[in-house]
């Protein structure tokens, strides 16, 4: 008789509340809520995205975002959770889409490729992300956006939030 094991998620300590966010992860974390919220009304993200990417000096990373959320919305293995643009509280999910960005901006990209891989996509989506997550790490750090590296923290079985999940449609 088969047993599964399930073995606990070692991510990042983020706060579970955005006012205690740093700057450059609430610029990613929004960027990244305003692109679902725009994606599930059927309007185009990037207007938005480079107008707010053009605010804190990083136009162009408006591209890698969309890209990376087209990725992320394509790949993912499980629905996952994006709180509305306004929302307080930080996802389990959007940490682990912050520290994805942070590892790649930090460099090696295999430990922020290995994250995506472990948390939220399948093994090819991870590693296509991760051009785009160096683009954007490198973009946000021209615009003097630079993420902390966060202590780690352990997640075991049980403990995630019970959040109302967002899952892409599959685009034919």
């Amino acid at each position: 008789m088969g047993q599964l094991i399930e073995f606990p998620v070692v991510t990042a300590a983020y706060p579970s509340v955005v006012a205690k966010l740093e700057r450059p992860e609430c610029v990613l974390l929004a960027a990244n809520r305003w692109w679902v919220t725009d994606h599930l009304r059927g309007s185009d993200p990037l207007p938005r995205l480079r107008r707010s990417m053009q605010t804190v000096g990083a136009h162009d990373a408006a591209f890698s975002i969309d890209q990376l959320m087209s990725v992320v919305a394509r790949a993912v293995r499980r629905p996952i959770t994006i709180h509305c643009p306004l929302c307080s509280t930080v996802s389990e999910d959007e940490k682990h889409l912050l520290h994805a960005a942070s590892l790649a901006q930090a460099g090696p990209g295999d430990t922020a490729e290995r994250a995506l891989r472990t948390t939220l996509l399948s093994a090819q989506g991870a590693e296509f992300a991760l051009g785009t997550l160096e683009g954007l790490g490198a973009l946000f750090a021209q615009a003097g956006l630079l993420f902390r590296r966060r202590l780690a923290a352990l997640r075991g079985p049980g403990q995630m939030d019970s959040i109302e999940a967002w899952a892409p449609e599959t685009v034919d």
